[in-house]
């Protein structure tokens, strides 16, 4: 199979596939193949999982042929941040300590695509636990620091870096990846992507590692805003398992035509270099084609601190174990050997309110 095929969006894909010009199990090989050849020089990958791969690919394309498709999803691959559970490969959560975690189950968005028909290929690489005890270099990972497919001395982003650098570099054509605070948007963004931070609620986070329940979400990184709908629509919805799944109904019509109301904070680009805020105002010229871009300022408040405080005191409160069992000394990043017992010292962590029942 041509690699031409590699750089189509997801929408294409399928379509050559419900036509049958493409073979679901065709694509997946070509997609395995550049995983375990390509993958390592990207840091990208944790694990392949080519058995699994190639039995839903078959079974994807036995469908297509007795005219059952499922929709624009049905046969194509794709990867997942390695904190997602899946029952057929370790879930390592990016850490160390880590490597040989197992799940019996899958996370409620791998078996939406399932059902979907998408094809898991891979678990992707991330900063060790989501950067939920800090980081502050790209190295904060067993896998080693993601590279970034547009320059080999530069890092794909966090925390999602596995997932924007397999899109980036032809890995796979879309990729889960997780945001609590810009974990999808950066890497999207370093890597030349689409990336879709949902609103919370939106998915299902059932079988995701948690970080911070108050932030955390879970959304795709694919080549175009249109692929990302695709994958929206088939991933968003109520979930009996995640309390915090909005029962709204979501739907995404490439067709439909909406007029937006963009708001862009009136300081955006402040302090940034020139080609950045060039590449800014092109993109705000797209927008005005689809609405009117408005200048907001928001009111003058410690937005960055407060959420700060809740990001710290939530990720302490989820890996307290981690932490008063001093298993953090095997996580890769140095500075991460410490900073969780301060952050453990906040009174607002579940330590505390077990302390004060």
């Amino acid at each position: 199979m041509s690699a031409e095929v590699l750089w189509r969006p997801v929408r294409e894909l399928g379509e050559l596939l419900r036509s049958r010009k493409v073979r679901a199990v065709e694509l997946a090989e070509l997609y395995l193949d550049r995983l375990e050849r390509i993958g390592p020089r990207y840091n990208a990958v944790v694990t392949v999982m080519r058995d699994h791969a190639l039995g839903q690919a078959r079974r994807a394309d036995a469908e297509i042929a007795s005219g059952r498709w499922r929709g624009p999803l049905h046969g194509i691959p794709y990867g997942a941040k390695d904190l997602l559970a899946t029952a057929g490969a370790p879930t390592t959560w990016g850490a160390a300590p880590y490597r040989e975690q197992h799940f019996d189950f899958d996370a409620t968005v791998i078996r939406k695509l399932e059902v979907a028909g998408a094809v898991l290929c891979a678990k992707l690489a991330m900063i060790e636990l989501a950067g939920g005890m800090g980081y502050r270099q790209p190295n904060a990972s067993f896998t080693g620091p993601c590279i970034n497919p547009w320059a080999p001395d530069a890092w794909s982003g966090g925390s999602s870096s596995g997932s924007g650098a397999a899109v980036a570099s032809g890995l796979v054509p879309f990729a889960i990846g997780s945001e609590t605070w810009g974990s999808i948007l950066s890497p999207a963004g370093y890597c030349g992507l689409a990336g879709l931070r949902p609103t919370y609620g939106r998915v299902s986070r059932h079988g995701a590692m948690a970080l911070c329940w108050t932030l955390d979400k879970l959304g795709p990184l694919a080549l175009t805003a249109d692929d990302c709908g695709l994958v929206l629509s088939a991933i968003a919805g109520p979930d009996p398992a995640d309390p915090t799944a909005s029962d709204r109904v979501y739907r995404y019509d490439a067709a439909e035509r909406r007029s937006f109301r963009f708001g862009v904070l009136r300081d955006a680009t402040d302090g940034c270099e020139e080609a950045v805020v060039k590449n800014f105002q092109r993109s705000l010229e797209t927008l005005r084609t689809m609405g009117s871009v408005e200048e907001v300022t928001l009111p003058d408040l410690p937005w960055e601190q407060t959420t700060r405080i809740i990001l710290q005191v939530e990720a302490a409160s989820a890996f307290e174990d981690l932490i008063e069992s001093g298993g953090i000394t095997g996580l890769t990043a140095p500075e991460v050997h410490f900073i969780p017992y301060a952050r453990d010292t906040i009174r607002a962590t579940t330590r505390w309110w077990r302390r004060a029942a």
